[in-house]
C-alpha cells in the first residue's frame, strides 16, 4: 500500500510538473517544421536561457529573446502583431514559452502560438538546429 501511494503520488507530480499552456494556441514539432517550409511570414522566438541553447542548440533562424520574463516586444517581435509568432523553450516542462507568449499577447500580438515539445522535442524529431548560439 506504501509503494502504491508513492508510485501515485510521483506520478501526480509529474503531472503538475507540466508546463501551464491553458489558454495558449499550441502546436507540434511537425507543424512548425510545415510552417518553416511554407511562404507565410513567420517569426519563431527562443525563449531559452545560454545554457539550454549551449546544450540542444536552436532553431534555424529563430529570434533570441533576451529574457522570456521581460524581453521588449517593440524591439524583439515582428512589428505586423498580426503575424504568426510561434514561441519555444526546453521541454513541455519548462514554462518559459508559455510566460513570453502570454507577454506577445499583452502587447497586442494576435497570432500568438507556442511549441510545446520545446527544442528538446525539435531535436528529438530529428529536426535541424544551429549550434553556438547564445
Amino acid at each position: 500500500m506504501k509503494r502504491t501511494f508513492a508510485i501515485l503520488a510521483m506520478a501526480l507530480f509529474c503531472l503538475a510538473c507540466e508546463a501551464d499552456v491553458s489558454g495558449l494556441r499550441v502546436l507540434g514539432v511537425d507543424e512548425l517544421a510545415a510552417l518553416r517550409a511554407g511562404d507565410e511570414a513567420l517569426t519563431i522566438c527562443d525563449a531559452n536561457n545560454a545554457d539550454v541553447r549551449q546544450r540542444y542548440g536552436t532553431i534555424p533562424g529563430a529570434v533570441l529573446l533576451s529574457s522570456y520574463r521581460d524581453y521588449d516586444a517593440a524591439v524583439e517581435l515582428p512589428p505586423d502583431k498580426a503575424q504568426r509568432v510561434v514561441f519555444y523553450c526546453r521541454s513541455e516542462m519548462c514554462g518559459a514559452a508559455g510566460d513570453a507568449a502570454r507577454r506577445a499577447t499583452a502587447h497586442g500580438h494576435t497570432n500568438v502560438w507556442v511549441m510545446h515539445a520545446g527544442i528538446k522535442g525539435w531535436v528529438e524529431a530529428e529536426q535541424p538546429v544551429v549550434r553556438g548560439a547564445s
